[in-house]
Formats: C-alpha cells, sequence, structure tokens
C-alpha cells in the first residue's frame, strides 16, 4: 500500500474501512497534511476578551507557522504571521499589549494595524520598505467571540461552512455571549493528532474507560446529532448530579452535555453545571506527537468550588483516561497484524455508533486525494 493508497476506506460508513494504519505514523503523509488540511482551514486561537483593548495581542500557531491576533489602534481585530519582515524573528510571545510592537532583534517596529514603523538604518532600504515591510496578514474571523485563523487567502469563511453549529452551541451553553478564558492546559501525548480525534468522535469506550463521565452523562437513547457543514455536535443530557465526575448536588444547573467538533482540530465541549465551555484543540506536533491545548471558559474569572471541582475533573481524571488509550492505539497501529479496521456504525444507537469518526477520516482522505481518485465506495 503506498502512502496515500486509502484501501478499503469507503464514502459511507456502514461499508467502510477505517483510514490505513500508515497514515497515523508515515512522516510522508504528515507533510503533506501541512499544504493539503494545516494551511488551509481555519483553527481556533483565543476569544476576543484575550484582546480587549487596542495593542492587545496573542501570539499562537497554525502547525508550525507562529501567527499572532492582535487588535489594532481603530479598534479591528487582525492577525499577522508572527514574524519580524527583516530577518524573522518572531515578534511576540505569549499575550500582552502594545502600542508599538519592536522585534527583540534588530527592534524593526511595527504598529498593531500591521504597518512597518521604523528601524535603524531604514533609508537604505527605500525602493524595498514600501511593498515588503508591513507585517503580512492572516485571515481571522470570529465565531461566537472565539477567534479563527486561516493562512489561506482564499479559504471559504467559517461561517459559510459551519452551518448551524453556532446555533446548537448557544442552545448548549445559554451563556456563551458573557464567557471569558479562566485557565488553558496543555499535554503532551505521544499520539498522532488523528488518533487523538478518532477517539473523542465515538463514545463507544466510554462505559470501560470513563465509569465517572458515564454516571455524569446519559448517552443510551437520549443524544441528538447534527451534522452541518464541517462540524457535528452531540447533545447529551446529565444523569445523576450525586455522581463520581463532580457533584453537582445543590448547585444551579445552567446547561447539559454538549460535544461538538469543528474541522480539523477543534471540539468544543460543555459539561452539566453552571454556564461553561471547554475548547479543546489537538495540535499536530509531529507524525506520532500531539499536544492537547484544553481551554476554560467561564461566566466569571472567580470560580466557585463546585467549578474548580469541574477542572480538576477534566484534567486529572478525564485527559488522563483519555491519553492512556490514545497512546496504546498508537503502538497499535505499527502492529504487522493490522491494516485497516472497521467502523462500527448504528445511527439509532448513540452510545456506540462511530459514523462520526468516518465523518473526519473522511475529510482527512478528500483533502489528501483529488476528489477524483477518493471516489471507492
Amino acid at each position: 500500500m503506498t502512502a496515500l493508497d486509502p484501501g478499503l476506506f469507503a464514502d459511507l460508513a456502514e461499508e467502510s474501512r477505517t483510514l490505513p494504519a500508515s497514515w497515523y505514523h508515515d512522516p510522508e503523509v504528515f507533510r503533506l497534511e501541512h499544504e493539503s488540511i494545516f494551511y488551509r482551514t481555519w483553527w481556533y486561537q483565543c476569544h476576543e476578551t484575550d484582546v480587549p483593548d487596542p495593542g492587545d495581542y496573542h501570539a499562537g500557531e497554525i502547525a508550525d507557522q507562529g501567527v499572532v491576533v492582535i487588535r489594532g489602534l481603530d479598534g479591528e481585530i487582525r492577525a499577522f504571521y508572527n514574524v519580524c519582515s527583516h530577518r524573522a524573528h518572531p515578534l511576540v510571545e505569549g499575550c500582552g499589549g502594545s502600542r508599538l510592537l519592536v522585534c527583540p532583534y534588530h527592534q524593526w517596529s511595527y504598529s498593531p494595524n500591521g504597518d512597518f514603523r521604523g528601524a535603524r538604518g531604514r533609508k537604505a532600504l527605500d525602493d524595498w520598505i514600501p511593498d515588503n515591510a508591513d507585517l503580512k496578514p492572516v485571515r481571522v474571523e470570529s465565531l461566537g467571540g472565539f477567534l479563527f485563523v486561516n493562512l489561506d487567502p482564499d479559504a471559504v469563511p467559517l461561517r459559510d461552512q459551519t452551518g448551524r453549529f453556532l446555533d446548537d452551541l448557544r442552545e448548549a451553553c445559554p451563556g456563551l455571549d458573557d464567557l471569558v478564558r479562566v485557565e488553558r492546559h496543555e499535554v503532551e501525548i505521544a499520539a498522532n493528532w488523528k488518533t487523538v480525534i478518532d477517539n473523542n468522535h465515538e463514545c463507544y469506550h466510554c462505559n470501560v474507560n470513563h465509569p465517572t463521565l458515564m454516571e455524569l452523562v446519559d448517552y443510551a437513547q437520549k443524544a441528538v446529532w447534527t451534522d452541518s457543514g464541517i462540524t457535528f455536535t452531540h447533545g447529551v443530557e446529565r444523569r445523576d448530579d450525586a455522581n463520581g465526575a463532580y457533584d453537582l448536588t445543590g448547585t444551579d444547573i445552567e446547561q447539559d452535555a454538549m460535544f461538538g467538533y469543528i474541522w480539523p482540530t477543534v471540539i468544543p465541549l460543555t459539561y452539566p453545571g453552571p454556564t461553561s465551555l471547554c475548547m479543546f484543540q489537538v495540535l499536530p506536533t509531529g507524525p506520532e506527537t500531539t499536544t492537547e491545548r484544553w481551554d476554560f471558559y467561564f461566566a466569571h474569572r472567580d470560580l466557585s468550588d463546585q467549578e474548580r471541582d469541574f477542572i480538576r475533573y477534566i484534567k486529572e481524571v478525564l485527559i488522563v483516561e483519555d491519553v492512556g488509550l490514545c497512546e496504546k492505539v498508537q503502538r497499535g497501529l505499527h502492529s504487522r497484524g493490522y491494516t485497516q479496521g472497521r467502523f462500527v456504525v448504528d445511527r439509532s444507537s448513540p452510545e456506540y455508533s462511530e459514523h462520526h469518526v468516518h465523518f473526519f477520516q473522511k475529510m482527512v482522505r478528500d483533502a489528501l486525494l483529488d476528489p477524483a481518485e477518493s471516489d471507492n465506495a
């Protein structure tokens, strides 16, 4: 099987094998994913409230490309490649605010609007500066206050691709417009990014591997699924306020659970309890390494004991359970006894149907292969 041979992967989930195991560890596949997927899609970075004032910035990345989201002096949010036009040193790190961005290397300076402002010896560059010195722009778009960037200047707007997702998210999280980011948590995983996303697109594994989660939510016959554009949502009712995950007894319950997805790397999640949202992002770092990034959003920064217990549960229980599963699967994908598996699909049984794993894998296949070549159903 060649690097990009999808084997028996088919357009219909009920008839399809999974993507070939080699697609999850072959360095050539990972290289091709950069141009075919990573550099052409919308990636979550932060929230509008992270850059509230002119000059406020938030540095991030799209795969191996540094970007910075910044609020301009005119109040408009923009994004740029996070690189000085002079000798390619990154301009900023982390979050901050400044009405003048100054490169740490040779002190070239830029306005928050991206305009080149000054450099020592600039007279020697008068013929070059007008067309080359400004920061290079990156597409940026807000979806419900969350800021996404895209390196493709011709990309279809995110809102045109997400269908009813934002409506579903607002229904799941009635306090969406009041959210602020309280904490960011990152975990390194020895697994391909697709392994991590596959795991998070089904709950077939949950009863055995996430027992306390199954005390919290009722997946059996009570999930509502919506596919819309490059997104999907699973709305799930809570089961017991007194459960082994985090106790909700006596808490004002403002929302139930919703497990969502925005192609290619973002998994927005709401859980039962007061207003909150987790933006879970899967960041590819190598053919077999990934960073999980969890941004925790609440309606306020002064968290209750129950809200802190919720964060503890996600960080110390749920993430740990899934990391172990993903890393073991990644090792298994190298087995000479495995090439392609099979999806378990029963769309009437939300507890175990894997059709949304196929939903994701089909987009991977279609992005990597010419559409005419990918029609193998």
